[in-house]
């Protein structure tokens, strides 16, 4: 007995029932949450970063010289 009521069956059924679907409710929130996260880091990072990326390519293959480098990335940094 709790508090002069009395827990058949069908109501504990009912309990965990809804225990574990607010269970999976929390955990699809906080996967989902995780997902974007992680989506908006690797897009931020991938847009930030490629252009600076690919002048790094450019620089170490000898296809440009100190001076271009230099200023390219600077153009790169004020554009950012």
């Amino acid at each position: 007995m709790m508090d002069g009521m009395i827990m058949d069956r069908s109501m504990m059924v009912m309990m965990c029932t809804m225990m574990f679907i607010g269970a999976i409710i929390v955990i699809l929130l906080v996967g989902a949450t995780i997902y974007v996260v992680v989506r908006l880091l690797m897009k931020k990072c991938r847009v930030v970063d490629r252009p600076l990326i690919m002048l790094r390519e450019r620089y170490v293959r000898g296809e440009i010289n100190d001076d271009e480098y230099f200023r390219m990335r600077k153009v790169i940094s004020d554009v950012k």
